[in-house]
């Protein structure tokens, strides 16, 4: 998987965190897989145990739990993230997590036993993954915080914000169970907003 066109996105985005040489990237792009999902796919579902990590080139995918028989969104991935179960890859347990596509999608995968090759061989990309989870823990924390101090009103205004274009193309149900709101309440949130 070394067509640079597919490979542009993921490129400019390590690019903004360390520096590659060229035979560090290219140890990095020949652990790429390609995979491209339909909407409504699902990616990853409960039960599994998460042996990847994907960056998302195109597309939308929702990771959703049920929480005492209810289905619950947890969190929106758009283009330019990463997306995993991140303690099920860590630990190598089954996750309780779907991943599922919310709009055709196409997406680079990162297999657990390529990215700990890389880690063994250049400290580049143990930096980076370090970097990485960094930045995962901090985004939790920050939402964490966010969810108990402000009303859903402003967590709503905050999200739409932060991803207009998630607003626009995922059903509204998905982003009050996101939320913690019926869609009744949404409906009345975004009329006020």
């Amino acid at each position: 998987m070394n067509d640079p066109q597919y490979l542009k996105k993921i490129e400019m985005f390590i690019k903004q965190i360390v520096q590659p040489n060229a035979e560090e990237w290219a140890a990095f792009a020949d652990i790429i897989k390609f995979k491209k999902l339909k909407k409504k796919e699902l990616l990853l579902q409960e039960g599994q145990t998460c042996n990847f990590i994907a960056f998302i080139n195109s597309g939308v995918i929702r990771e959703y739990s049920f929480q005492n028989g209810k289905e619950t969104t947890v969190d929106f991935v758009s283009e330019n993230q990463f997306i995993t179960d991140y303690q099920s890859f860590i630990m190598q347990t089954p996750t309780m997590q779907y991943l599922e596509a919310l709009t055709d999608a196409e997406l680079l995968i990162l297999r657990k036993d390529g990215i700990n090759s890389l880690f063994d061989r250049y400290k580049i990309w143990e930096r980076f993954g370090r970097l990485i989870i960094e930045r995962v823990f901090c985004g939790v924390e920050a939402k964490r915080k966010k969810i108990i101090a402000t009303t859903h009103e402003e967590q709503y205004r905050d999200f739409a914000a932060a991803y207009p274009q998630i607003v626009q193309q995922v059903p509204q149900y998905y982003i009050a169970s996101y939320l913690g709101v019926t869609p009744e309440h949404l409906s009345r949130i975004r009329k006020k907003v």
